[in-house]
This record gives structure tokens, C-alpha cells and sequence, in this order.
């Protein structure tokens, strides 16, 4: 410090460092809490007036820019969703064995022979020879095999990843549609628990076909102490779905692109939720719930259908 007071600077503040400066392969770091909390495959983006960091993302999702003003986040590539063509495809082959018409006859060669007597000739080195000369036809009518099988094309199954039909969110049992905020990638207007969260509060997602993944990019990650249930309408009641893992941890994961996946179940059928009619909806039920520092939202969701 007596150094930099010889130089005339008295605070910190008045140091200045020389950015273009070659510091001869030596580099700047433990830059405080962004380097403690950074591990393989993280990225760093500014945040207003901070630096954060960005944890990677699921497996072949890209880093996807929201536009000016917003944080970049992990999403499928491009116009991923709107390349998707939902078809029918009918494999099907039909085929019968056919057995040809091609038999042919032909008649045969007529016997024949040919003789013709020479006298002996010595002297011209000439002897009688009595040739026989037989010209035969023998023939055998073959049918030639023309069966033809062919193995059926193998069977095929394909994904279809699409925006949700529908999202509503669901306090004290006041629901309110969200679809709109569900399908369009503006960050944080999708209100994932109340900011006074209480036990049933539910986040709704429906599609028009039975779903077997839904995706959830999350644009602020929850923190707290709670439990979320994931349930379907079996047309009596809200079930348990089954085989779930859910990678967004409840809300809490961190920020970007999570799935929840699970088994679909046979007796899904569709309901009606905050005046959203006709769809197959799944819900995240708030269980359990102890207390709220950070309240979830998300951004954008989607469902994954398997074919």
C-alpha cells in the first residue's frame, strides 16, 4: 500500500489497471463467489449489473438468445418446434405368391438316319463305312419358381416435441389461463406457485393427444422448503402419475430447460380446467409446504410425445 500512496492514490477506487496490458500467459482468477460456483460446462452471462453463471443444459439443447434485455437460456435448436410436421404414417404390406404360367411344349426331334454304302477301296485308301447318324430331342417341361416373400418393413416409433394446449395456474383454487404466457418464450410469466403458496395450489399442463414428457424452461429458480405431487384425471378423480422423475426438482432446479417424465397412463381421459376444455392435463400439486424464499416461474413449455 505505501506504494500506491507514493503514486499519489489514496483509495482503491482511484487504481486503475491496464486491461491491454500482456500479461505473458498469467490469467485473472478466483473472481469471487462466479468462480466458486462454476463447475465443468458452465457458462457466464451478465445479469443487470452482476456476472452469473449458467449451468449446462439437457443433451442437445443449444444456448439460445431471448432477444435484447433478457438472459440467454438452454432450449431446443432454432425454430426446433415449428420444423415438426404431425403425420400418420401406415406401414403396411400386402402380398400373395404367385405361381406362373410358363410351361412349353415342344415336339421332339423326329428319329432319323443316314446311311450310305461305299465299296472298299484299297487302293484309294477308301473302306466301307455304314454310319448311323440319330438326331434326338428329349425334353422335360420345367415350371420355374417364382415364389417371392418379402419380410414386412420393420417397425418405427418417433418423438414429437410441441407447445403445451394448454396451462393454468391454480391458487387457493382460483385458476387462471396461462396459455398464452405457456407457448411464447417471455421470460418469467408463468406463475409455477402463488407468491403465498398454500397446500393444493397446482400448476396445470394439457395437450389435445396423451403426452408421455412435458418440458418446463425455467426462468427463475424456486427456493424454499415444499413438496409438488405430479397427478392425471382418470375421469373420476386426480391420480398419482406413475414412474416419474422430475428434473425440475419441484421448481427448484436450476434455471433452463428441465423434463418431467413418467408413464402414460391407459385410463387418462380429458377434462376441463380454468375454461380450457377437451385436453389431457396433468398437474403439479403443492403436497407439502413449509415456507418460500424465492417464488418459481417459467417461461416457455412443451410436450414430448412418443409414436
Amino acid at each position: 500500500m505505501s506504494l500506491l500512496l507514493k503514486g499519489g492514490i489514496t483509495k482503491l477506487s482511484e487504481l486503475e489497471i491496464d486491461t491491454d496490458k500482456d500479461w505473458q500467459s498469467r490469467g485473472i482468477t478466483n473472481l469471487g463467489g462466479v468462480a466458486a460456483g462454476m463447475a465443468v460446462g458452465h457458462v457466464v452471462q451478465r445479469n443487470g449489473g452482476k456476472l452469473q453463471t449458467l449451468a449446462p443444459g439437457p443433451a442437445h439443447t443449444v444456448l439460445t438468445s431471448e432477444g435484447p434485455g433478457h438472459l440467454v437460456v438452454w432450449a431446443p435448436g432454432g425454430t426446433y418446434f415449428e420444423r415438426y410436421l404431425p403425420v400418420t404414417v401406415d406401414l403396411e404390406h400386402d402380398e400373395g405368391l404367385v405361381a406362373p404360367d410358363s410351361s412349353r411344349e415342344i415336339t421332339a426331334a423326329i428319329a432319323s438316319s443316314f446311311a450310305r454304302t461305299h465299296g472298299d477301296a484299297p487302293g484309294d485308301m477308301i473302306k466301307r463305312l455304314t454310319p448311323a447318324l440319330v438326331l434326338a430331342n428329349a425334353e422335360a417341361i420345367v415350371t420355374p419358381d417364382g415364389d417371392h416373400q418379402e419380410t414386412p418393413a420393420m417397425g418405427s416409433s418417433f418423438s414429437l416435441k410441441i407447445v403445451v394446449d394448454g396451462a393454468v395456474a391454480d391458487d387457493g383454487g382460483v385458476q387462471t389461463d396461462e396459455t398464452a404466457a405457456a407457448q411464447n418464450p417471455t421470460q418469467n410469466d408463468m406463475t409455477l406457485l402463488p407468491a403465498v403458496p398454500a397446500v393444493d395450489d397446482a400448476y396445470y399442463f394439457g395437450h389435445a393427444k396423451k403426452f408421455n414428457v412435458a418440458w418446463l424452461n425455467i426462468g427463475t429458480q424456486g427456493d424454499g422448503v415444499w413438496v409438488i405431487s405430479w397427478e392425471y384425471w382418470n375421469g373420476a378423480a386426480w391420480s398419482a402419475l406413475s414412474d416419474v422423475v422430475d428434473n425440475t426438482n419441484g421448481f427448484t432446479a436450476l434455471v433452463g430447460l428441465r423434463d418431467v417424465s413418467f408413464t402414460r397412463p391407459g385410463d387418462w381421459v380429458t377434462t376441463d380446467v380454468g375454461g380450457v376444455t377437451g385436453l389431457y392435463w396433468i398437474r403439479a400439486r403443492l403436497s407439502s409446504f413449509t415456507s418460500i424464499n424465492t417464488q418459481p416461474r417459467g417461461s416457455q413449455s412443451w410436450v414430448e410425445i412418443y409414436v
